[in-house]
This record gives structure tokens, C-alpha cells and sequence, in this order.
């Protein structure tokens, strides 16, 4: 995984075409009244993560940042801006306690094209769904908060990767 700081944004050598296709399953399938962009980003981070555990190799090789709510994947709103102007996905806006909510619409499921997980990806991301899909943002948030890959970084830091073995959900 290539990291670097360009100019303060952080370049890593994505895979666009999985990591699209995870944003579109997860929309897909664990798109209900709890799945907001915090929430995506946690359900993301469960897919990076646990792939790296198992696999020494995350799905959509992004980093992710500590931030307030949790890891965020550094390219996760580049991969949704992409996504809408496709065509794939709608979003909406609504209030929510001190600030706004964004939500998924998956708008062209012909876009969604689950041939390019393998049978173990596609396993991990059914598995984070019947898990984490009931789970309101704010549970799965202080689950990872819990974990060492946030606890251990300091915030606007890149999440360490190394600690994912402490995550001890779908362990085989």
C-alpha cells in the first residue's frame, strides 16, 4: 500500500472497481434507516480491516484517518461523488441532533457488479451486513472505538492496519 502526503491529501493506490462495487453492496444490502455515510464508513472500515486480518490485504486499499466518529476511509467521499455523478446512487439530506445526515439511494443496480468479489470477499461482506445492518451508527461507532486500530492512533493520524488482529468479529 503506497502511502504518501501530497500537498496534505493522502495518495494511496486504490482499487476503484472493488471499492465501488463495496459502497454498491453495502447500499444494496445494508441500506436501511441506520445506514448513514458514518455508518458506511464503519462498514467499510469492518471490510478493509478484517480483509487485512485474514489476508494481509485490505479489499479497497484505502487508508483510514481517526477522526471524532471513528476510522474514515480517506476516499470514501471521492468513491460516492463518483457514484452519483454515474448515476448509481442518489443522496439525501435530513437533520439530525446538532448537524445533517446524508443517505443512500441505490438508483442503477445494473452498476453493481458482485463477479468482481472473490468467494471469500463476498462471504466477509454478507457477514458484515447480517452483523452490523441493525446496528444504529452510534453502536457501531463505540464498537470502534473499542477496537486497538482507533485506540491506538491519535487523531488526523492513518489507522494502523498492524492492529486489526485485535478485531474479533467472523474470525475463522
Amino acid at each position: 500500500m503506497g502511502k504518501a502526503l501530497e500537498r496534505g491529501v493522502i495518495a494511496t493506490k486504490i482499487d476503484q472497481r472493488l471499492y465501488k462495487n463495496a459502497v454498491l453492496y453495502f447500499i444494496k444490502y445494508c441500506n436501511n434507516r441506520y445506514l448513514h455515510q458514518t455508518k458506511l464508513n464503519k462498514l467499510l472500515y469492518y471490510l478493509d480491516f478484517i480483509s487485512y486480518r485474514d489476508n494481509k490485504k485490505s479489499v479497497t486499499e484505502d487508508v483510514y484517518i481517526h477522526k471524532q466518529y471513528g476510522p474514515v476511509p480517506a476516499h470514501a467521499d471521492e468513491i460516492l461523488t463518483q457514484l452519483k455523478q454515474q448515476g448509481a446512487i442518489g443522496t439525501s439530506m435530513s437533520s439530525h441532533k446538532d448537524g445533517e445526515m446524508i443517505s443512500f439511494e441505490l438508483k442503477d443496480e445494473s452498476q453493481l457488479d458482485e463477479s468482481v468479489f472473490s468467494p471469500e470477499q463476498k462471504k466477509l461482506l454478507k457477514e458484515i451486513c447480517d452483523e452490523f445492518g441493525g446496528w444504529p451508527t452510534e453502536k457501531i461507532v463505540a464498537q470502534t472505538h473499542l477496537e486497538a486500530p482507533w485506540f491506538y492512533s491519535k487523531p488526523y493520524e492513518i489507522v494502523d492496519y498492524a492492529y486489526a488482529q485485535d478485531i474479533g468479529f467472523f474470525r475463522k
